[in-house]
């Protein structure tokens, strides 16, 4: 992951971007250790915000260490340009030939326009620029299973796609729950979907996962119970209906399928949906018709249409009851049992 030369000899600068905050944390907790262990013992942060002291940091980054003869600054961005003033200054840290010191820059993913900036140029005149890709969803099975080995866990097939559609792709919200498995099962351990979908329970109280299992099952005073929770924990109606017209999407393929008499073990394995969930899935299947789930995903379009503003609300919170209305319907209850007025 760290460029050859941070290994060997370091060069004046390095341009780290991307949007993942884990692979950053991966990469500068890396470049740390190995920076130390070639005698850099003074390694500086800074916070680039309106404001910075540009100046002090050129003045600092040329002048003596009264600890070390090596020392690294770590400049980390918010945006990736950095504006004129910090440019320049870019351009100044590329050409005061320090010695003895490295300067990382830490950014977001450039966008096109900085990429052809002159800073960076520079920067690649002088020293080196690192990316690191986003984990797509076709690669993220793979990815979770190998961040569970490197931690001394075995996580077979279904536990790791459950783990990667729990935390939709976000990387630090999986590498936490694999943190939390480890501290429970401990190095080494061999685990299996139950295990993992319980430690997932048992970590968040109120998710979308635990409401389209509710809904699935027919279970609606649960399913009622858990909007409520991720309502007063503000979630957003739009989060919410992403999630149940994806399964409800899902749920009308197989029904398409069960009437073709071709819902057997390869589509579900086609489809991704692991034996725990088939069971789920094969009890809505029981109590809906094709045409009920066409209605449910119509409920979704509509909702879609009033949060991107295409259709005008009748009344306030009229995003809040229409996900009521569609949990209500999904999870077994035929009306919704409130006013439309404000209701929370």
């Amino acid at each position: 992951m760290l460029p050859d030369s941070l290994k060997s000899s370091p060069r004046s600068i390095y341009l780290l971007s991307s949007d993942e905050p884990l692979l950053i944390r991966d990469w500068l907790d890396a470049a740390r250790k190995t920076l130390r262990e070639s005698g850099f013992e003074e390694i500086l942060s800074h916070q680039v915000e309106s404001g910075f002291d540009w100046d002090g940091l050129l003045q600092e980054s040329q002048s003596l260490s009264l600890f070390s003869e090596k020392k690294c600054h770590i400049i980390q961005f918010s945006s990736s340009r950095p504006g004129q003033v910090g440019a320049r200054y870019i351009a100044s840290l590329c050409e005061a030939g320090l010695d003895d010191t490295v300067v990382i820059l830490v950014m977001p993913k450039l966008d096109m326009a900085s990429r052809n900036s002159a800073w960076v140029k520079k920067i690649m005149q002088y020293g080196e620029h690192c990316e690191l890709a986003s984990i797509y969803a076709n690669k993220l099975s793979a990815w979770v299973s190998q961040r569970a080995s490197a931690k001394g866990l075995v996580l077979d097939e279904q536990s790791v796609m459950c783990l990667a559609d729990f935390t939709e792709g976000n990387l630090l919200a999986t590498d936490q729950e694999l943190e939390k498995l480890v501290l429970t099962f401990g190095a080494g351990a061999r685990l299996n979907l139950q295990q993992v979908s319980d430690s997932i329970s048992r970590s968040a109280r109120y998710t979308h996962f635990l409401l389209v299992d509710a809904c699935l099952a027919g279970n609606s005073r649960r399913a009622v119970k858990i909007l409520q929770g991720l309502q007063l924990e503000g979630i957003q109606p739009i989060q919410i209906q992403y999630i149940l017209q994806t399964t409800l999407e899902q749920l009308l393929e197989l029904k398409s399928a069960q009437q073709q008499q071709r819902l057997n073990a390869g589509l579900w394995k086609t489809m991704r949906i692991w034996q725990g969930k088939q069971a789920l899935f094969s009890r809505a299947l029981a109590r809906f018709s094709y045409r009920q789930i066409e209605r449910f995903i119509q409920s979704c379009a509509k909702l879609d249409r009033i949060n991107k503003g295409q259709q005008q609300p009748l009344y306030v919170d009229a995003d809040w009851l229409a996900v009521k209305q569609l949990v209500y319907a999904f999870s077994g209850l035929p009306e919704i049992a409130e006013s439309p007025i404000n209701k929370v």
